[in-house]
């Protein structure tokens, strides 16, 4: 039993790292073709992924020394007599119908690894029929892929790191994945019939993307920022290209990050790359196109919240090492009115995510987010 709890257990730590790395894509794919994710769908697709991780921890697990050369005896063998193990069994032992002779054989090991080969990949099956929509042919074909993908990884010596396999390449783990998968997408209907199905999902996503959450603007957001970094990335290294030294700030960085946002939703609508992405644009608060103006204001609020305040507190707390007496008081009191705008900073972010309302330089500005998503049927994949 611990050789495969060890994989689930190694899985449960090695998960988060892996959730992390997944999460932005596929909330980026959502947003885009849905508006919206339900907590369903977050549940069943990282599920499916805790799953994936699981089944590919047990089929590399446990990993061997290096040094120990007797884990690598069966080096180089691949097994390719469908059943053979089984088949020995029966040479040795002829089939008879005494129950002590079947019990026997449901408790060898020939039998319980064609029998694991098999359990092992029904969820796969199960989850290709439910959340991807896959018929059995595809079915068929993606559960063979899979269970070869596991064979080569062993016979591929974990992709080289081992100087020779450690497993064998069987032809039955092939042919008991494959059957597990098809098996798995014959029981879907019998394991998720309390399940909304797929298309209500997508259907419910789209109904809910009219109102735009904090999260989908995030994703919108963080699209903006690894765009803007590469551009200034890119741009520091041609000036050092021609030996042309510039010094930024968090300051300038920011302010910079917040004009080309300004400048790129004035041309094209209220929308960026992000934004477009994540099916929202900014608009006025009456649904309207947001004017030149009403743009720049938004922007240049939030540019004095943010970049403007960390600038006005540097300057404070310089200043409060070499000025004394009233004015040093005078700095006492505007170092402590940062402050306080930071705090209202954050308790509007909380404030938007908790009640779903706007921020505090969206009422001033008389704009908003809103939602570009078409309201129409979709053809779930």
């Amino acid at each position: 039993m611990s050789m495969y709890l060890s994989p689930m257990i190694t899985a449960i730590a090695v998960f988060p790292i892996l959730a992390a790395l997944i999460a932005f894509p596929f909330a980026l794919v959502q947003y885009h073709k849905y508006g919206s994710i339900p907590w369903l769908k977050v549940l069943i697709f990282f599920t499916f992924a805790y799953y994936m991780l699981t089944i590919y921890f047990m089929i590399i697990l446990p990993l061997p020394d290096k040094n120990d050369l007797s884990s690598f005896s069966y080096a180089g063998h691949i097994e390719l007599i469908p059943f053979d193990n089984i088949l020995d069994y029966f040479r040795k032992k002829p089939f008879t119908m005494d129950l002590s002779y079947i019990l026997t054989f449901l408790k060898s090991p020939c039998f319980y690894e064609l029998a694991f080969n098999i359990l092992m990949v029904v969820p796969f099956g199960m989850y290709l029929r439910y959340y991807f929509k896959c018929i059995l042919k595809k079915t068929f074909f993606l559960s063979f892929l899979l269970s070869l993908f596991f064979e080569l990884t062993q016979l591929s010596s974990l992709y080289g790191y081992y100087p020779a396999p450690y497993r064998t390449f069987d032809t039955d783990d092939l042919i008991c994945n494959t059957l597990g998968g098809v098996l798995g997408w014959v029981l879907s209907p019998a394991f998720t019939f309390f399940l909304p199905q797929r298309r209500q999902l997508d259907e419910q996503s789209v109904a809910a993307s009219v109102k735009v959450s904090v999260w989908r603007r995030g994703c919108a957001d963080i699209v903006d920022v690894i765009l803007f970094m590469l551009i200034y990335t890119a741009i520091q290294f041609g000036l050092s290209l021609f030996q042309v030294s510039w010094q930024s700030s968090d300051e300038l960085y920011i302010g910079a990050f917040l004009f080309l946002q300004w400048f790129n939703a004035s041309i094209s609508h209220g929308s960026s790359p992000g934004k477009s992405i994540c099916r929202i644009q900014v608009c006025m608060n009456d649904k309207k196109k947001a004017s030149f103006l009403a743009q720049l204001l938004r922007y240049l609020i939030l540019w004095a919240f943010v970049s403007g305040n960390l600038l006005l507190a540097q300057w404070v707390q310089k200043e409060m090492m070499v000025q004394t007496g009233m004015m040093q008081n005078i700095l006492y009191g505007t170092n402590l009115f940062c402050y306080v705008i930071e705090i209202v900073m954050v308790m509007d972010v909380l404030h938007a995510i908790v009640m779903h309302k706007p921020m505090l330089y969206e009422k001033i500005s008389h704009t908003e987010i809103v939602s570009t998503m078409p309201l129409t049927p979709l053809d779930t994949e």
